[in-house]
C-alpha cells in the first residue's frame, strides 16, 4: 500500500491529499498550529499530525510511518521548515519533491508600481521613514520585526483566526483594535472595505501569488491610493526537487499537476485527477436571512464563486470572486480554473431569487454537462414571487406568471394583457419603477382599472415595503429598486377556445378584409401553435394578423402590408386589440422576408401578382411551412392551381365558402350573398 508524508501549509498541500486519498494512497499530513488541522479533514486515508517538528522528530515519523516519498507543500517563506526537512532527509534514501505554488509573472515583475524588498527587516527599516497606518498582511510569524518602537502603534495585522496567531499578536503588545482574524483569500471588497475604515496609508504583503490573494489586495491598494510595500519570494537555491535521484534535476519546484506526475513515477501508479465541482444556486430574494443553508455551506466551502456584482458585495467567503453570470463569460474562466488546479475545485455560481425560476442556471447547467469535465448541482433558492406570495397571503399555485425584467414594454405587453384578462392571480417580475408605471398606463386602456395590485419592494431588506394600491397609483410608484408584484382581477373572463372576432369589431374604413366567417376558418387551417412565428401576407385590415394574435400571446405575427393606408389601419386594429405581438411589416413580399425569423405558417390574403415569388421564398425560409392562401378571382384560381402541381405540396386541401349573411330591410330578413372564396390550404413539403 501506497504511503505519502505531506508538510502542508498551503492549500496546494491540502489539494494533494484529498487527491491522493481519493486514488487510494495513505497521506500523513503534517501541521504545525491548530488552526492548519482544522483546514485539514482527517479520513481513513488522511493522518493528520500536529505540532512544529525538529529534524530528530521528523526523521523518526519517516520511520513510523514507513512513506514512500516527502512532499514539502510548505509556504514559499517558510524557508527554516524546508531546510530542517531537508537536512532531515540527507541520511535516507526517501525521495523529496517541493510543491510550490506557480509564480505569476505579471505579479512578480518588478516595477515602479510598488515598494521592493529582499527581507521583512529591509522592509521594516524603510517604513519607519514613512507616516500613516500600515496594514500588515504577511502572518504572525513575522511580527517580531515589525512590532518594534515607531512601527508597533501603525500597525493593522491580519492574522489567522488560530489561537497561536492571536497569542503571538498579544505577546508582541498589539492590542486587539489592531488585530483582525480572518481566513483568507479575500476579495477586492473586504480589502478595500478594511482599508478604507483603518484608514490605511500603507500596505505590506508578500509575493505570493494569486492563490494567496496577492491581487486582490493590491487592487484594492491602488484604487484608493496606499503605497504597496512587496517582500519578494526568496529565489529557490537549485536542490532538485528530488534529491535522491527521481527527478531530472533542472528545477526544485513543482507545481500541482507535476507533482502528481512526479508521484506517479515514483509510486508506480496512475492517480486520479480532481475535477471541478460546479453548484449552481439560487441566493432568494435578498438579504442573507433568505439564503438557505445548504446554499450557504455552498458559498462558504467554494474555492470560486462566480455571480453578479451585488450578489458578490452580499456574501463573506474564502472564495477567490470573479463578477460573472453569463455563460460566455463563466466558461472560460472554468477552463482555466481547471487548468490551474488539476486537484478538486468547488465552483459555486449564485443566481439570484430560484435556480429553476427566469434563472440562467439551466442553460449553464445543460452547457457544463456537455463539457463533460465537470461535476454539476443546482440548489434551489426562494424567489421573490413566493416571498411576495407569503407577504399578502395570495397563493400562486393556480396564477400566471410573467417576467417584465430586462424587456421594452412592447414585447411584454400582450403577454401581460393576456395573463391579466384570463387568470385571476398573475403575478410579475419587473425591471423597477417605471415598469409599473408602464402596467399602469396598459391596464387603463384596456378598461381593466378594477383590478388590484400588490408590489413588494426590496423583498427581504430593511427598507421592505408592500404595495397596496389600484391601476391609477401605479404612477406614483418611484422609487428606484427591485419589484416583484401581483394583479387580482375580480372579474376575469374566460378564454374562448376558437377565433372569435367578429368583423363589427375591426376598424374598417375602406380596405378590404377577409370576413368573418372566411377568417376564422382560415386560421382553422392554418393550425398556428404555441410559439409559431406567422406571416399575414397582404394583411389588408390585420383582421387574419390581430385574430391570430389573440389565441396565444407566446405567437409572432408579420403583418406585411404595401398599401400605406391599410399600414396605419393595422396599427390602429393592434393598438385597440393590445396585439404587441404583431409587427406590421410596410412593404412587398417577397422582398419584406429579408431579415425576418423563418415562419412556421403563412396566410397569404394577397399577392400583388408575385405568387410565385412568394411561394418559392416561402419554401427556401422553410421547406415544411404551412400555408393558407386565399382566392377570390378566377386568374388566382388558376394560378394557384398550376403552382400548386409545381410544387409538389403535401396535405392540399381546397375548400370553396360561400357565405350569406342574414340582413333585416324593413320588416323583412333577406339574404345577402357575399363573393365566395376558395381556401388553399397545404404543406409545401
Amino acid at each position: 500500500m501506497s504511503r505519502v508524508l505531506i508538510f502542508a501549509g498551503t492549500t496546494e498541500g491540502r489539494e494533494l491529499a484529498e487527491t491522493l486519498a481519493d486514488s487510494g494512497v495513505t497521506c500523513d499530513v503534517c501541521v504545525a498550529t491548530e488552526y492548519g488541522s482544522q483546514m485539514m479533514i482527517p479520513s481513513e486515508k488522511i493522518i493528520v499530525h500536529q505540532g512544529r517538528l525538529d529534524r530528530e522528530q521528523m526523521t523518526r515519523l519517516y520511520s513510523e510511518t514507513g512513506c514512500e516519498v516527502v512532499v514539502d507543500a510548505t509556504h514559499p517563506y517558510a524557508e527554516i521548515v524546508t531546510e530542517t526537512i531537508l537536512e532531515s532527509l540527507k541520511d535516507t534514501t526517501i525521495p523529496y519533491l517541493r510543491l510550490l505554488r506557480p509564480r505569476d509573472a505579471d505579479l512578480e515583475r518588478k516595477g515602479t508600481e510598488y515598494q521592493y524588498y529582499d527581507t521583512t527587516e529591509e522592509c521594516a527599516e524603510n517604513l519607519l521613514k514613512t507616516e500613516g497606518t500600515i496594514f500588515l498582511t504577511t502572518g504572525s510569524k513575522e511580527l517580531a520585526v515589525f512590532c518594534r518602537e515607531g512601527l508597533k502603534e501603525r500597525l493593522v495585522v491580519r492574522v489567522l483566526p488560530g489561537m497561536e496567531s492571536l497569542q503571538l499578536c498579544y505577546d508582541h503588545g498589539l492590542d486587539g483594535k489592531q488585530i483582525i482574524a480572518m481566513q483568507g483569500p479575500f476579495s477586492k471588497e473586504i480589502n478595500l472595505a478594511i482599508m478604507q475604515q483603518y484608514g490605511v496609508k500603507h500596505l505590506v504583503t508578500k509575493q505570493s501569488g494569486r492563490t494567496g490573494g496577492v491581487d486582490t489586495k493590491l487592487l484594492a491598494a491602488k484604487e484608493i491610493g496606499v503605497t504597496t510595500h512587496m517582500i519578494v519570494r526568496p529565489a529557490t537555491d537549485g536542490t532538485c526537487g528530488n534529491m535522491n535521484g527521481f527527478c531530472d534535476g533542472e528545477s526544485a519546484e513543482y507545481s500541482i499537476e507535476e507533482t502528481l506526475m512526479q508521484l506517479e513515477h515514483i509510486l508506480g501508479i496512475a492517480l486520479k485527477r480532481g475535477s471541478v465541482r460546479v453548484t449552481l444556486a439560487g441566493i432568494g430574494c435578498g438579504s442573507k436571512a433568505c439564503v438557505t443553508e445548504e446554499v450557504q455551506r455552498a458559498i462558504e466551502e467554494a474555492d470560486y464563486l462566480f455571480g453578479a456584482e451585488r450578489m458578490l458585495r452580499s456574501v463573506t467567503t474564502k472564495a477567490v470572486k470573479y463578477p460573472y453570470y453569463l455563460q460566455k463569460d463563466i466558461l472560460p474562466m472554468l477552463q482555466e480554473v481547471k487548468r490551474n488546479h488539476p486537484v478538486q475545485t468547488k465552483v459555486t455560481v449564485l443566481f439570484s431569487g430560484d435556480s429553476g425560476f427566469y434563472s440562467g442556471a439551466e442553460k449553464l447547467y445543460h452547457a457544463l454537462l456537455e463539457c463533460g469535465e465537470y461535476r454539476v448541482e443546482i440548489l434551489p433558492g426562494i424567489s421573490s414571487v413566493s416571498a411576495l406570495s407569503a407577504r399578502i397571503g395570495l397563493g400562486w399555485q393556480d396564477a400566471a406568471i410573467v417576467s417584465l425584467h430586462g424587456a421594452k414594454p412592447k414585447d411584454w405587453n400582450a403577454k401581460l394583457l393576456e395573463a391579466v384578462r384570463y387568470h385571476e392571480k398573475t403575478f410579475f417580475l419587473t425591471s423597477g419603477a417605471e415598469d409599473i408605471g408602464q402596467i399602469g398606463k396598459l391596464l387603463a386602456g384596456k378598461q381593466l382599472q378594477n383590478v388590484r395590485i400588490f408590489l413588494g419592494y426590496q423583498l427581504s431588506y430593511e427598507n421592505e415595503k408592500i404595495y397596496d394600491i389600484t391601476v391609477s397609483e401605479c404612477g406614483k410608484v418611484m422609487d428606484d429598486g427591485l419589484y416583484v408584484g401581483a394583479i387580482v382581477n375580480p372579474t376575469v373572463q374566460k378564454r374562448l377556445l376558437v377565433p372569435s372576432l367578429s368583423d363589427e369589431d375591426f376598424i374598417r374604413e375602406k380596405v378590404p378584409m377577409t370576413k368573418e366567417e372566411v377568417r376564422r376558418l382560415s386560421i382553422c387551417k392554418l393550425q398556428p401553435a404555441e410559439g409559431d412565428v406567422v406571416y399575414d401576407i397582404g394583411s389588408g385590415t390585420g383582421s387574419i394578423a390581430v385574430q391570430t394574435a389573440l389565441l396565444s400571446s407566446s405567437v409572432s405575427v408579420y403583418a406585411m402590408e404595401c398599401n400605406q393606408e391599410a399600414v396605419k389601419l393595422i396599427r390602429k386594429n393592434c393598438e385597440k386589440f393590445g396585439t404587441s405581438n404583431v409587427e406590421v411589416i410596410e412593404g412587398t413580399a417577397p422582398e419584406v422576408f429579408e431579415n425576418l425569423p423563418a415562419a412556421d405558417c403563412a396566410f397569404i390574403g394577397g399577392s400583388k401578382g408575385n405568387l410565385e415569388r412568394i411561394l418559392d421564398a416561402l419554401y427556401h425560409i422553410n421547406p415544411h411551412m404551412r400555408v393558407v392562401a386565399n382566392a377570390v378571382s378566377m386568374e388566382s384560381i388558376c394560378e394557384l392551381n398550376t403552382l400548386l402541381q409545381q410544387y409538389g405540396v403535401v396535405d392540399l386541401d381546397i375548400a370553396q365558402v360561400s357565405v350569406s349573411k342574414v340582413k333585416q330591410l324593413g320588416d323583412y330578413h333577406m339574404l345577402q350573398a357575399n363573393n365566395p372564396v376558395y381556401i388553399y390550404s397545404f404543406n409545401l413539403s
